[in-house]
């Protein structure tokens, strides 16, 4: 089948130069040859051309249905066909070749090689076409020409023997080249079908996407169900959609480009569609060719419940099991930060120390479990005092600290400090029952209290210990020589 769509698809080419050729050979031999004899065998040549071209048509309107059965016999007639167009052509030959003319008879010569010459290497694939065509082109010119008496004449034709053994050697080395690529592409069909049928069995997600364009040209089933879409809707797609930060496949891109592979980028992918989910996969890449284009072959393994066990363990390991907020160990890695970042743009900052008043008799009075509802409330009412760039964290019992960035002096840390007392002075209903607590806060603030972290820290604690000695719900700010300092 590949042979007959490579001999039928050059035929227009090849019929338009043979007829081309077939009018300027008759016009230049006009002054040496008879018009009859001349116009005769024009209208021969052209009467099967014009079979080839009526074979053509019906070629292409019954290509696609085409059996290997029916082929051979679209071979043959073609075959037949050629074999006549040069046989006619070697008439030509014999009949517009000058006896006496030498000038004339040379001028037929490199016509006829050269038509032979180009029907070589379009009728490569197939070396009976070659044959039928060419060795009838040739030998009527050869025969005659070698059987005269003439010296040059004879020299002549012994050329055009060399030049025909070199048509027929040079196309079956053609021919070789040609059997030798189209095997090869058969295999590498073979090979993309197995690949392809591998990849659509395999258990992890996998897609192909063209370079090129970004869009997905292959997807097993398990990439549908990773992206929640029918497998109709999945081809065609921008996988950068799906990323929850597109610029990492862009990245990625860059580098398969460049013929590296990436292997387990950790990737968070969202859904853009109403019906939100995030998922995490571990995902590789690697450079191929598919279809013969330059391609991306993904595969991406779900991880997606490893992940979110792995953010619980994270965060029960940075935060206050009972109020979820921050931990101690989590606040000093923020004030450390903060502190930098403070440093950086030349700002302020302030921290917090507070201790709720009255809380020992309430886990006395009321029990641990009510304790434990007072602090989530405590916590809760903490954060609603803030802005989202403050942090507020528990560091035991009944204290937490606040850490307030970009404070803009102490004043506004006073003000702060004084909501958050307010708000924990406020009754608390707890199962029923009302409870009154209030909070004894201590502030200090950067840079002007202290430049370093455990300094900042122990300050802030001093100013509480002084709101306590004060008489209890108060806020105090540090100053140096208060009660403790020498501690």
């Amino acid at each position: 089948m590949e042979q007959m769509r490579v001999l039928y698809a050059h035929l227009p080419s090849s019929l338009s130069i043979s007829a081309i050729l077939a009018l300027i050979l008759v016009m230049i031999q006009a002054p040496v040859i008879e018009s009859g004899l001349r116009y005769s065998w024009l209208a021969l040549l052209f009467a099967v051309l014009l079979g080839r071209v009526a074979l053509l048509i019906a070629w292409r309107r019954s290509a696609d249905t085409v059996t290997p059965a029916d082929a051979k016999h679209w071979l043959l007639r073609f075959r037949l066909a050629l074999t006549v167009t040069g046989m006619v052509w070697g008439l030509g030959g014999v009949v517009l070749v000058p006896a006496e003319d030498i000038s004339h008879q040379v001028y037929v010569a490199f016509t006829l090689a050269g038509l032979s010459a180009g029907s070589a290497t379009v009728l490569a694939i197939d070396r009976i076409s070659v044959f039928g065509f060419i060795l009838p082109v040739l030998l009527s010119l050869i025969v005659p020409l070698s059987v005269t008496d003439n010296t040059l004449s004879q020299g002549m034709g012994a050329m055009l023997s060399l030049f025909l053994l070199f048509l027929l050697l040079s196309a079956r080395d053609t021919r070789q080249r040609l059997e030798e690529n189209f095997h090869l592409r058969v295999k590498a069909a073979q090979n993309e079908e197995s690949l392809l049928k591998m990849l659509e069995s395999s258990p992890i997600a996998t897609r192909i996407s063209d370079l090129a364009s970004n869009s997905v040209v292959f997807a097993n089933s398990r990439y549908n169900a990773l992206l929640e879409l029918p497998s109709e809707e999945i081809i065609g797609i921008q996988p950068s959609r799906y990323y929850a930060h597109p610029e990492e496949l862009s990245d990625i891109d860059a580098i398969v480009t460049g013929g590296e592979k990436v292997v387990d980028r950790l990737i968070e992918l969202r859904s853009p569609g109403s019906s939100p989910w995030t998922k995490w996969v571990l995902a590789s890449y690697f450079p191929i060719e598919y279809h013969g284009k330059p391609a991306v072959l993904g595969w991406f393994y779900d991880i997606t419940d490893r992940k979110l066990e792995e953010d619980v363990v994270e965060h029960e390991a940075f935060h206050d099991m009972l109020t979820g907020l921050p931990n101690r160990l989590h606040f000093h890695n923020r004030i450390h930060k903060a502190i930098a970042h403070a440093e950086r743009k030349g700002t302020d900052l302030a921290l917090m120390f507070i201790d709720l008043d009255k809380f020992k008799p309430v886990n006395d009075q009321f029990g641990h479990d009510i304790g434990d509802m007072l602090l989530k409330a405590v916590a809760n009412r903490l954060v609603d005092c803030l802005r989202q760039t403050d942090i507020a964290a528990r560091i035991g019992g009944d204290e937490f600290v606040v850490l307030l960035s970009d404070v803009g002096g102490e004043e506004n840390a006073v003000a702060i400090g004084e909501k958050i007392r307010h708000a924990l002075a406020m009754p608390f209903k707890i199962v029923g029952q009302m409870i009154n607590i209030s909070s004894s806060i201590g502030v200090a603030i950067y840079p002007k209290d202290a430049a370093q972290e455990d300094e900042l820290i122990k300050r802030a604690d001093i100013a509480m210990y002084n709101a306590k000695a004060k008489g209890r719900n108060s806020v105090v700010t540090y100053e140096p020589g208060m009660q403790g300092e020498g501690d």
